[in-house]
Parts: structure tokens; C-alpha cells; sequence
């Protein structure tokens, strides 16, 4: 565990974003986004963006859902997102010091 350098507050050492004050706490923000296999119900487009966005997964996929029924330009939104965003299978690696030795 890490504290976030605005609140205080203990958080997760890969945190993005911190969940009591809503600070980003990277300096950059990431253009890249990536479809996760980890959570994925169809391609895992939802599941990455609440990675990136540091949101529910639950809410992205409601609001997809209201964008297929009230809109119906949800499915095309979602099929080109697959298409453009690869994969990437677990978040990147934190380096620590009390990482088990290679071997």
C-alpha cells in the first residue's frame, strides 16, 4: 500500500487514480487503451476502459447498454473499440524490492 500525496489516504502501489478524492495520480495521462482479458464478459473493451478511466466496469457496460436501446449506435461504437484496441493480458508490473528472485 501507497498513500495518495492529496488525501492521505492508503491506496493500491498501482493506482492510477485515488479512489477517496478522485486525484490522477500520474503525471501523464495515458492515451493507450487496451482490452483486458481479465474481467472481459465478450471482448473485454469495457473491462479495459474501467481500467483506464478508473470507473466501474458495471457503469461502462450500462451506459453501452442505453447506448444500443435508446441510441442504436452502441454496437457499432463497441465493434470498432474492439477492433482498434489490442489486448493486453495483466496491468504493468509495479518494480519492488521484495520481488522473489528469478530462477
Amino acid at each position: 500500500m501507497k498513500d495518495c500525496p492529496y488525501c492521505a489516504e492508503s491506496i493500491q502501489p498501482e493506482a492510477i487514480k485515488c479512489r477517496y478524492c478522485g486525484s490522477m495520480l500520474e503525471s501523464g495521462f495515458s492515451r493507450e487503451w487496451y482490452r483486458l482479458r481479465e474481467g472481459k464478459m465478450l471482448a473485454g473493451v469495457c473491462a479495459g476502459l474501467s481500467r483506464q478511466f478508473g470507473i466501474s466496469v458495471t457503469a461502462l457496460r450500462l451506459a453501452l447498454v442505453i447506448l444500443v436501446v435508446g441510441f442504436g449506435w452502441g454496437i457499432l461504437l463497441y465493434a470498432v473499440l474492439w477492433v482498434i484496441m489490442p489486448y493486453r493480458d495483466a496491468p504493468p508490473a509495479i518494480a519492488s524490492d521484495s520481488a522473489p528472485p528469478a530462477g
